[in-house]
């Protein structure tokens, strides 16, 4: 839905996303760590070589202009994302909040900074707040796919929250509760009102940009508000999540994304 929203630019943005779609599922989908981790040493040397001679993967093809080589985003946007995947491979479970922070950064981070380059944005401001909105944008997604993590054995819940929680990561592994214990819906309320409070805010911020930069910002702003009404749908039907997967209706969707374009 949110790339209804980015104008002229959707073609370029679209390709993009498709590149960053396929080096996220090389974790979920590769059993084989070594064969993982050679798939995103690969994809780094091919962005690498694309900054100085015309890439050959179809992917990277569709995001350089012409027959050229890649110009943007910036390398280091790329590397970012690929580094901290290589890194987190073999890691199941965040032990504290600031490695998760961390690795949110150099993620959806460099994504959320990438799409708004992609926009026009050359601000520092702008890419600044473009990447404030990743904290609260996967924090959320942590969230919506609880239940899928757990079946695969990762809890992405930092071991520093769940123990200030009196909980264990074994609590959570569960799938099939029904009605949550205290100490859970406890955990998963915080957790809700931790990543609403980091997209309000972001969104403040957002809002006082002139009308150029907020342009630039708007795919972003979209799924950040897209995001928050579904923490609060999570919120009001006490967090299913772990049984099944939570969306908004298509015409809801549409509401809520052509209010937040255009505010």
């Amino acid at each position: 839905m949110a790339l209804k929203f980015c104008g002229s630019k959707r073609a370029s943005v679209e390709a993009w996303l498709s590149w960053w779609h396929e080096i996220n599922r090389i974790p979920d989908n590769t059993s084989e760590i070594s064969v993982a981790k050679s798939k995103l040493a690969w994809w780094s040397k091919a962005v690498t070589l694309s900054f100085e001679i015309p890439p050959q993967h179809p992917l990277l093809k569709k995001i350089a202009p012409g027959s050229g080589v890649l110009t943007g985003p910036p390398i280091d946007f790329w590397l970012s994302q690929l580094q901290a995947l290589m890194s987190n491979i073999e890691q199941t479970q965040w032990m504290n909040d600031a490695d998760l922070t961390q690795y949110i950064d150099a993620t959806t981070g460099a994504a959320c900074q990438s799409v708004t380059w992609l926009m026009g944005a050359r601000q520092a401001t702008t890419i600044q707040i473009a990447q404030e909105m990743s904290q609260g944008l996967h924090r959320s997604h942590i969230m919506f796919k609880m239940g899928h993590d757990i079946r695969k054995g990762r809890v992405h819940l930092p071991l520093d929250f769940l123990q200030s929680h009196g909980l264990a990561v074994s609590d959570l592994m569960n799938t099939e509760l029904t009605t949550l214990p205290n100490e859970i819906a406890n955990a998963f309320d915080a957790w809700q009102q931790n990543a609403k409070d980091r997209l309000l805010t972001v969104l403040d911020k957002a809002s006082s940009l002139p009308s150029k930069e907020k342009k630039q910002l708007k795919p972003l702003i979209v799924l950040c508000q897209l995001h928050a009404h579904l923490l609060d749908d999570l919120k009001r039907m006490r967090f299913p999540m772990l049984q099944k997967r939570v969306s908004i209706g298509p015409l809801r969707k549409l509401w809520i994304s052509h209010t937040a374009a255009w505010r």
